[in-house]
């Protein structure tokens, strides 16, 4: 769990570095903004519509537009967000394994479910001609 925790860690302070976001900026953006709106287009490739993904851009923009000063929300929600994955000590979970858990494994899973169900069809096809050229 300690490898996992430490290269998205190390990933997001990269990602700080370049930007010029903060750490707690950047986890925000990626946790709440991002992922978020891949799930939502992935949703939307299964329905065939493209209404989630518009519906999270117009929210996206209003919450920026009334945030004047994101520095210090994004520090204030991830400092909540801190508060969250340490309560899961109450079942055992320590920050680490808790932050794995629910920020890593759980959205990782997420992400094949909808992958898979909005390209079944073109993954399907591969698969099929996996199994030709295999035989």
């Amino acid at each position: 769990m300690d490898i996992i925790f430490s290269f998205v860690y190390y990933s997001l302070v990269a990602l700080s570095r370049l930007t010029g976001f903060t750490y707690e900026e950047i986890n925000i953006i990626v946790y709440f903004f991002v992922i978020p709106f891949i799930y939502l287009a992935l949703v939307d490739k299964i329905i065939k519509k493209h209404i989630l993904k518009v519906a999270f851009v117009l929210a996206a923009l209003a919450f920026f537009l009334w945030i004047h000063d994101f520095r210090h929300y994004a520090g204030w929600l991830f400092n909540r967000s801190v508060d969250f994955l340490q309560g899961f000590s109450r079942i055992g979970w320590d920050y680490v394994l808790a932050s794995v858990i629910i920020c890593v494994v759980i959205p990782g899973v997420l992400f094949c479910v909808l992958f898979y169900y909005a390209y079944r069809a073109k993954i399907n096809f591969i698969m099929q001609a996996l199994r030709k050229k295999a035989n």
